[in-house]
């Protein structure tokens, strides 16, 4: 209870009057939206059904190597076997599964209630509940397009009912509007693209007269509580553009007349308005979280295709802010396609052609946004295999051709990459912690910086973990401790209030930043200055062709409390330092390549994996955390600390 209230009066002080409002009238809505409780007989079955060109025409016949991915994950589907976000479900009676395997957590073996109104289910402040995101996962129903394609490739009908079957297995588990996949829109909207997505591959022609009428109601019981309960306001992030990309799918392929017409008009609309909120001037993802802006900008990219949009059918202002995203990511993502995991991501994809996490995800985006805008020159390095490839026709990769300094001072990063004779892509942030008044995918990760060297990340963020189940977890991986910046007595330059807000928030802000001789960047953020009456200034330098400077001072009052700055290390790098010597080796598999030298009265340790700390941890992907080596240079500082990376 107490936890809840604290949550409660966090989220209430981030609102605004026009908000609270708005709050009020979606409470009342939720009320009233228990006495909806007439199952799938209530919803409309007498739609008509129409594959969606675009998707029926390019994922329909694909490549060699994208039906060898979709036989292979269809198998997996046709055998039970589910392993997301790194839990595996256990094997079900029968396939498809019996109704309450959709409600199961798989790592705590509990299962939520399946016959409680959604909204009274407390997956956020329960007692011991399980992570609602994991059975989140397998309610998208993702599974069901490398099915759709296994099915098609085959000519195989028996496949082709199983993608039926299972969505009858989920529906009978799943009453309008009951149980944990009725709470949030941003799930039922990514089930209405998949479920649209794998029946336009498998055409509607087929269908008999009862499967028509059971999918029309899934469509407009989806279709009714998404656009019932739409998330505006400090809520209007992702999930808003999830909402506004599903109601578009579903208003074109389950169509009724003038009614989905003028939903699918205003949905789009309301679609490109979000790009360019969601997207900065400047290119930069609102989100701060390059995982989560890249799943934004895959879902405005579905709506258009569903939508029937080509690149000439939109604004040149959207066109405009497309192009600038990509240009970012072009200097963002190194030459084999990997870019830094800032802030939070939850392996969020639109269309999933595996269970496991896409490694080159935004990669992958950039290279869709690239082909859609008919743009090559913007195409990353590496395009890796998926249906986005035909969906978007995505641009074939591209050598690296970024080199030097730029900085985007609304998104707030800079990023230093040379090509010859190490590469290396150097990226620092002082932008603003997030998006919205919750800013709730930031982290405390003001001044941070990442690096990669030659296509290999060498000084890599902590990652997400998790969002509901483990609170203390959720705060240490958003924490200043878990990022490579600096942090006096161990407190963070932002401060959280729940799994999604904050009570205090750093303001950074560029102080300059030059190319020539060589380039340079500084910056300083205000997070330290009412407790400690200080701010963090750092800078950036080039020195040579090998050698990069990084300077950290306290500008303002004299601190009497142990400073830390931190350089977290990917988990195939090991660091070692000796009694009485001067920096830190840093190798990967077996060859030094790396090294930290550092000047000042900061003396480093070594932490992996330490429980108590929460110290050395990186999460590849969410629900997963590994031991990684982590270097803390920890002391007093009253003079400028210098720490010179050393490439070898």
């Amino acid at each position: 209870m107490s936890n809840r209230l604290k949550w409660y009066r966090s989220r209430l002080s981030a609102m605004s009057y026009a908000e609270l409002l708005h709050r009020a009238t979606e409470v009342a809505l939720k009320w009233s939206g228990r006495h909806f409780h007439g199952g799938w007989d209530a919803a409309d079955a007498d739609r008509m059904l129409v594959a969606i060109p675009s998707l029926h025409e390019r994922l329909g016949t694909l490549d060699t190597d994208l039906v060898e991915i979709a036989t292979h994950e269809a198998e997996k589907v046709r055998a039970g076997r589910f392993h997301l976000l790194g839990a595996s479900w256990p094997l079900p009676e029968r396939v498809p599964p019996p109704p309450e395997f959709w409600h199961l957590e798989p790592v705590s073996g509990k299962g939520f209630p399946s016959d409680c109104y959604s909204f009274d289910i407390p997956f956020r402040h329960g007692v011991d509940v399980p992570e609602i995101r994991r059975p989140w996962e397998l309610n998208r129903l993702q599974f069901l397009v490398p099915l759709a394609i296994d099915a098609v490739n085959r000519a195989d009908a028996a496949n082709r009912d199983l993608v039926f079957a299972y969505l009858q297995s989920w529906m009978e588990g799943n009453p309008p509007y009951r149980g944990i996949n009725w709470i949030s829109g941003i799930e039922q909207a990514l089930r209405v693209i998949s479920v649209a997505t794998a029946f336009s591959i498998t055409g509607v022609n087929h269908l008999k007269n009862e499967e028509r009428a059971r999918l029309s109601q899934f469509f407009s019981a989806h279709e009714f509580w998404i656009a019932r309960y739409p998330s505006l306001h400090s809520s209007a992030n992702n999930h808003y553009m999830a909402e506004l990309a599903g109601l578009i799918t579903s208003a074109h392929f389950a169509q009724k007349g003038h009614r989905t017409e003028q939903l699918a008009r205003k949905s789009l609309g309301r679609l490109l308005e979000q790009v360019h909120r969601q997207i900065l001037p400047d290119g930069v993802g609102a989100e701060q979280a390059p995982g989560y802006s890249a799943f934004a900008t895959e879902l405005a990219l579905f709506g258009l295709r569903a939508a029937r949009q080509s690149v000439n059918d939109i604004p040149n202002a959207t066109r405009e802010r497309l192009v600038s995203y990509a240009d970012h990511l072009s200097w963002s993502i190194d030459e084999s396609g990997r870019i830094p995991d800032i802030g939070d991501w939850d392996n969020s994809r639109v269309i999933a052609m595996t269970q496991g996490p896409e490694p080159y995800y935004v990669a992958s985006i950039a290279s869709a946004v690239s082909g859609f805008l008919g743009a090559r020159d913007l195409a990353p390095a590496v395009c890796p295999a998926h249906v986005r490839n035909r969906l978007f026709q995505s641009s074939p990769p591209q050598a690296p051709s970024r080199a030097g300094i730029h900085s985007w001072l609304e998104g707030g990063y800079t990023v230093i990459r040379r090509d010859s004779p190490i590469p290396f892509v150097l990226t620092f942030d002082h932008g603003p912690l997030g998006y919205l008044a919750i800013a709730g995918h930031g982290h405390a990760d003001a001044l941070a910086i990442w690096l990669s060297v030659r296509g290999e990340p060498m000084i890599v963020d902590a990652g997400t973990y998790l969002y509901h189940s483990d609170p203390l977890w959720r705060e240490r991986f958003r924490s200043t401790r878990a990022h490579n910046t600096l942090n006096i007595a161990g407190r963070s330059s932002s401060r959280p209030a729940g799994p999604f807000n904050w009570s205090a928030k750093a303001n950074a802000r560029l102080l300059e930043s030059r190319g020539s001789p060589l380039p340079f960047a500084a910056a300083e953020h205000d997070g330290f200055l009412t407790e400690f009456g200080v701010r963090h200034r750092r800078s950036i330098e080039v020195l040579n062709e090998c050698e990069i400077l990084l300077r950290d001072e306290l500008v303002g009052a004299e601190v009497n409390e142990p400073v830390a700055i931190s350089f977290l290390l990917d988990p195939a790098c090991q660091a070692s330092v000796h009694s009485n010597a001067t920096a830190v080796e840093i190798s990967r598999s077996g060859q030094n390549v790396m090294r930290l030298k550092y000047d000042g009265a900061l003396r480093p340790r070594i932490v992996r994996g330490n429980e108590p700390e929460g110290l050395g941890w990186v999460s590849p992907s969410f629900g997963v955390k590994v031991p990684t080596d982590q270097i803390v240079f920890e002391g007093l500082l009253r003079a400028p600390s210098k720490i010179t990376i050393q490439l070898l």
